[in-house]
């Protein structure tokens, strides 16, 4: 090694320049894979996102049936209306109270009280209205002193395992469509079918019983109506609408912010506790003071 030749100092520089060149090539080529390893990472979760949202979708009941129910197409409010002897209205049927027939002797069919109730079938504050009331608003309705106008929604999904709140909507606006003037005994069926939150409800085919059970007409398409989900995006758009923010419910100054909200010929029923509110004496007065002072809506 001592007869190696010793470097000049262009060829100093230049060696220095050589290795100076090697290492920012080994740095770029470090930094191209560092580079290259932080975009997969972002692609997988990206992909992992994707997966959940599909999933997500996947699992959810589908909202692909764009019908509107004709039952509530012919009110400018929506909502499933039962008259007298508690037949439905529609579009060929107006079971409407007469004057003859109302509580107050002497009144007009103006004093005939319409009763609306926003409801969700997995609310279990509804079913203990509904527990508490129906067995008045069922005689009501029946004599033809009263009218009765559902309205349900599905934004409770996630207390159910099998998203019983929005099929339970969807198969109440089939049994509406296809057998209307079962829809009183179907609605009563659902509550008393309840379950539990956080346990999954009854599925399509347990609707289906539910309806035959209640003596629905037209049961095959009744059944095909509800394990085709038709009145999911309108139970969807509706329940969207319906809580959206500033946005009062159609033909009133309220806003829906919870269920049930039950209303009166446009009068909402306000209470202090439950106990208020599940109490049939005082439902029943409101609804007689109610029903003097203002007009059906």
């Amino acid at each position: 090694m001592a007869n190696e030749p010793k470097l000049t100092r262009d060829q100093q520089r230049e060696a220095a320049r050589a290795k100076a060149r090697e290492l920012r090539e080994k740095q770029q080529s470090k930094d191209k894979r560092k580079k290259l390893t932080i975009q997969l990472s972002v692609v997988v979760a990206i992909l992992a996102v994707v997966g959940i949202i599909v999933v997500s979708i996947a699992s959810s009941p589908s909202t692909k049936g764009g019908s509107v129910p004709k039952s509530v197409a012919i009110f400018s409010h929506g909502g499933i209306k039962i008259g007298a002897g508690l037949k439905a209205f529609t579009t060929t049927s107006s079971p409407t109270p007469t004057a003859a027939a109302t509580a107050t002797p002497g009144a007009t069919p103006s004093a005939v009280p319409n009763i609306k109730l926003y409801l969700d079938y997995q609310c279990p504050f509804c079913e203990q209205f509904e527990t508490a009331n129906s067995a008045q608003i069922r005689d009501w309705v029946t004599r033809g002193v009263a009218t009765v106008e559902f309205h349900p929604i599905s934004f409770l999904d996630g207390s159910s395992a099998n998203h019983y709140s929005s099929r339970a909507a969807n198969a109440a606006y089939c049994v509406a469509e296809k057998s209307p003037d079962s829809f009183f005994d179907f609605n009563e069926a659902l509550y008393a079918n309840q379950p539990v939150e956080g346990t999954a409800g009854p599925d399509n085919n347990a609707l289906y019983d539910i309806a035959s059970k209640v003596q629905a007409s037209n049961l095959s398409e009744v059944q095909k109506c509800i394990n085709g989900n038709s009145y999911g995006k309108f139970v969807a758009d509706t329940t969207t609408s319906l809580l959206s923010p500033g946005k009062n419910i159609p033909e009133t100054k309220f806003h829906l912010t919870g269920t049930p909200f039950v209303m009166v010929n446009n009068q909402q029923f306000t209470y202090a506790s439950n106990a208020e509110r599940n109490d049939p004496a005082r439902f029943a007065q409101f609804v007689q003071q109610v029903s003097s002072t203002t007009s059906p809506q």
